[in-house]
């Protein structure tokens, strides 16, 4: 056996993405530092999607990093429901807020656009990478779960970047040109869309990763809302993933 076949694995055929829409944005960290504590918040229509997007997408590449080589569904389960929100996340930017983007300013959305594609196409070898490690033996299946992790760390590094980039100039965007009562319209379309268990999904994800009081307007907005059944059953899935200091809070909150 020669060094090189030692050599940690390279991933020829990729190569990060130059994000298209990755120029200058607004400073909304220091403007949200500098704004007046009276001045009335805007809703910012992908805050809370993006935490919990964010949260599943470091859980899953932690999980990858750590796998047992010997027993690694857990997860590679992990990455596979990942991909599939992150898809499902695509297709909903493209049809709502992209839609709403281009009805404002023709070709606003179109730099977003192509990260998309981009996305979508990494997406794509990301699932085809996953099925080669789940049927690969050892030794071949430590390497191919090296390049898995190194190909889904990229993703996420380029995700977090683009998320950005949707949460300033993007929001800058539709603030000029929606009113939050059109927003929070666009962000019910959208809601309409997920079905009732992906919508679980997602809430498992977006609920433990939000403020407490973020976490309590979004339950409390549930509870009125919900048949009492359905409500329990958010209750119950989202409890095992909050600490007990955040499930005594709830508690409290829903009191």
């Amino acid at each position: 056996m020669n060094a090189r076949s030692h050599a940690f694995p390279t991933v020829p055929d990729y190569q990060p993405q130059q994000l298209a829409a990755s120029a200058p944005a607004p400073d909304f960290i220091a403007a949200m530092a500098a704004a007046n504590d009276l001045a009335p918040q805007r809703h910012e229509i992908y805050h809370l999607v993006h935490k919990g997007l964010r949260a599943a997408m470091s859980d899953a590449l932690a999980r990858l990093g750590r796998v047992d080589l010997d027993a690694p569904d857990e997860a590679l389960a992990a990455v596979a429901d990942l991909l599939q929100l992150c898809a499902e996340h695509l297709a909903h930017e493209n049809a709502f807020l992209h839609t709403a983007m281009e009805r404002a300013v023709p070709g606003s959305a179109s730099a977003c656009a192509e990260d998309h594609l981009h996305h979508q196409k990494t997406i794509l070898d990301l699932e085809a990478r996953l099925s080669a490690v789940r049927h690969a033996a050892m030794p071949a299946r430590e390497r191919a779960m090296k390049v898995l992790y190194r190909l889904l760390a990229g993703f996420v590094a380029e995700n977090f970047q683009h998320m950005e980039i949707e949460e300033s100039t993007n929001t800058q965007l539709l603030w000029t040109h929606y009113t939050d009562q059109e927003l929070l319209a666009i962000e019910q379309q959208i809601h309409a869309h997920i079905k009732p268990e992906r919508m679980l999904t997602w809430l498992r994800w977006i609920l433990p990763s939000v403020t407490r009081q973020q976490r309590a307007k979004m339950m409390r907005g549930m509870q009125a809302g919900m048949p009492p059944e359905l409500f329990s059953a958010v209750l119950d899935m989202v409890k095992p993933h909050l600490s007990e200091l955040e499930r005594a809070a709830l508690a409290v909150d829903l009191a």
